[in-house]
C-alpha cells in the first residue's frame, strides 16, 4: 500500500528537448502520467548563481498554479 501511495504523489517524465534562448522545449515520450505523452512542455530557464530554475505552468490547466523545478549546483 505505501509504495502506491507513493506512485499516486510522484510525478517522472523523459524525452528529447531543445533549448532556444532562455527557454527549454521537452517533448515527452515516457511519464507516469500516459496523458502527457506527446505533449511539449515549455519551461523557462533562470540562471542565478549556483542555482538553475526551471519554471512554467502546471500540466492542468486553469489551475493558475506554476511549477518550479530548482537545482543548485554542489562542487
Amino acid at each position: 500500500m505505501e509504495r502506491a501511495a507513493v506512485f499516486a504523489d510522484s510525478f517522472a517524465c523523459a524525452g528529447r528537448y531543445e533549448v532556444r534562448d532562455a527557454t527549454v522545449f521537452h517533448s515527452i515520450e515516457v511519464a507516469t502520467n500516459p496523458a502527457l505523452i506527446g505533449v511539449t512542455s515549455t519551461r523557462h530557464i533562470t540562471l542565478d548563481g549556483d542555482r538553475l530554475t526551471l519554471s512554467s505552468p502546471d500540466f492542468a490547466t486553469r489551475t493558475g498554479r506554476t511549477q518550479n523545478i530548482v537545482w543548485r549546483r554542489l562542487t
